[in-house]
């Protein structure tokens, strides 16, 4: 019996030329930058150079992976599946020359501002201590950039909503993110652990910019009981209503596992009747085909499991 060797299968990538390292990281650097044009930076030489190198992965895959019918030119549907699998095989790549060096390997986690300040940076001694090869990086995203680049594989571990995770996407974990309502007690209200709207209409609110799905529940509450809110202080992002509220001048909304940042003894916290449909469940969430090429990841999602529980 004839065994071939298991490399056989690949000799096809080797037959003819024009599929190179160097030029599958144009064409990722293109997908980044967006255009070739942009890519180069105006440098005539370099974008002459990055356009041949693509023109020859288009002849050697035989299909094109610019739309040329634009201006600028930028990837197709197929040219942004050939970024997938580089992206992948660089990293797979970056990570071993890492490990060879005794290097750092970068391990990505993406989550909102909210969910970074309160739950992933009071565990960074966790990550640190069980990932000692791994030089952690946090991003600050939106759910829907949270989840593209789950998938692209710009980062490897995400703290998000269930109801966020959509296939190919695995999750483990359970976190409740729930609104209360923090009063400073210089302010020397006495409220109940559970109040409505009209009960503090009166206090000065710190809150995020007046849009999205709290604000408009918040407003509709407070409709119903004919009642106008008194907000005193916009803010951009959570952190900053916490710092408001530790001030002592202003309530303000935060989740109710915000006491990292607003003490005790400085604020109160109470739920809002009515909030209840905009509480949900965060978990942590990752990408199995990332994870079969990466085995940090592998090894984030076992001390998950031990750590906070099964897959979900």
């Amino acid at each position: 019996m004839i065994i071939q060797s298991s490399f056989g299968m690949f000799e096809e990538l080797f037959n003819q030329s024009g599929l190179s390292l160097d030029r599958l990281h144009s064409l990722c650097e293109v997908a980044e930058k967006g255009s070739i044009g942009e890519a180069t930076k105006g440098d005539s030489n370099r974008q002459t150079l990055v356009s041949r190198q693509i023109t020859e992965l288009e002849r050697f895959f035989g299909t094109e992976l610019l739309n040329r019918e634009t201006r600028p030119h930028r990837l197709n549907d197929e040219g942004w599946k050939l970024v997938k699998l580089s992206k992948t095989f660089f990293r797979g790549l970056s990570d071993f020359q890492a490990g060879c060096s005794n290097q750092p390997v970068i391990f990505r986690i993406g989550s909102g501002d909210s969910s970074i300040q309160w739950l992933l940076m009071p565990n960074l001694e966790f990550w640190k201590t069980n990932l000692p090869g791994a030089s952690i990086q946090l991003k600050n995203l939106r759910t829907l950039k949270v989840v593209e680049e789950l998938i692209s594989g710009d980062i490897d571990l995400a703290l998000l909503r269930k109801s966020a995770v959509t296939k190919p996407l695995k999750s483990m974990g359970r976190f409740r993110f729930e609104y209360r309502l923090f009063v400073p007690k210089k302010m020397k209200r006495k409220l109940d652990q559970k109040i409505k709207v009209g009960d503090f209409s009166d206090l000065p609110l710190a809150v995020v910019n007046s849009e999205g799905e709290f604000w408009n529940q918040l407003v509709s509450l407070a409709e119903a009981e004919g009642i106008e809110l008194n907000v005193q202080l916009e803010l951009s992002s959570l952190t900053q209503v916490a710092g408001a509220i530790q001030n002592g001048s202003y309530c303000g909304f935060l989740p109710a596992f915000a006491t990292s940042m607003v003490s005790e003894k400085v604020a109160t916290s109470h739920e809002v009747a009515g909030f209840e449909s905009l509480s949900r469940e965060l978990v942590f969430a990752w990408n199995p085909k990332k994870a079969a090429v990466r085995p940090i990841i592998e090894d984030a999602i076992k001390l998950i499991e031990k750590e906070w529980g099964r897959s979900s």
